[in-house]
């Protein structure tokens, strides 16, 4: 199932949109556990930085082809192996990763739909006991040259009752990312 407002735009207008070296500070994955999964992953504007920056893999999901296709040039340009990229509705048929096996799930303007907890629930399901999910969403606050409808957009409150039952805990680490995002995340509990 295709997320409504998920169109994307020219990839280097696209980029421009985010403070990468920003985001992936906020992320701190040294150390992190392996692998690191990104659902949606677009143009990869961040599979490539992160897979420069972990020695393990990266696996990354799109429903489109032209942005998995996208992803996979843009890797090779980058002459990086260890991104693994694959077309799939993962709202529909989930991952297909292994139960216990991500170590960070990322899910990155992906979650402007009401049935956010699907997406939820498989990060949860596939994250290993510690693993990280990072939700990165536009911030409702401020007029933004793009995303989704300002109601769609999610909020910590709409996440944190999106995860609730599931042992994910927010341990304090919620941060504006400038200049048009906001990030929070959890952690699975063992």
């Amino acid at each position: 199932m295709k997320v409504f407002d998920s169109g994307m735009p020219e990839e280097t207008y696209w980029n421009s949109l985010f403070d990468i070296p920003v985001i992936l500070k906020w992320l701190n994955l040294r150390g992190v556990g392996d692998p690191v999964v990104e659902i949606g992953c677009g143009y990869g504007t961040f599979t490539i930085p992160i897979a420069r920056e972990i020695s393990g893999d990266v696996y990354a999901f799109d429903i489109e082809p032209v942005m998995a296709d996208r992803t996979r040039g843009n890797a090779e340009k980058a002459e990086l192996r260890n991104i693994h990229v694959s077309v799939r509705d993962a709202i529909a048929k989930g991952t297909g990763l292994e139960p216990d096996s991500a170590g960070f799930v990322l899910l990155f303007n992906i979650l402007h739909f009401n049935d956010r907890r699907v997406l939820l629930q498989e990060a949860y399901r596939i994250l290993k006991p510690n693993g990280i999910v990072a939700v990165i969403h536009w911030r409702k606050d401020i007029d933004t040259p793009r995303g989704p409808v300002v109601e769609s957009r999610p909020d910590r409150k709409m996440i944190l009752d999106s995860v609730e039952g599931l042992d994910l805990r927010f341990v304090g680490n919620e941060r504006i990312l400038e200049p048009y995002h906001w990030g929070i995340q959890l952690i699975k509990l063992e």
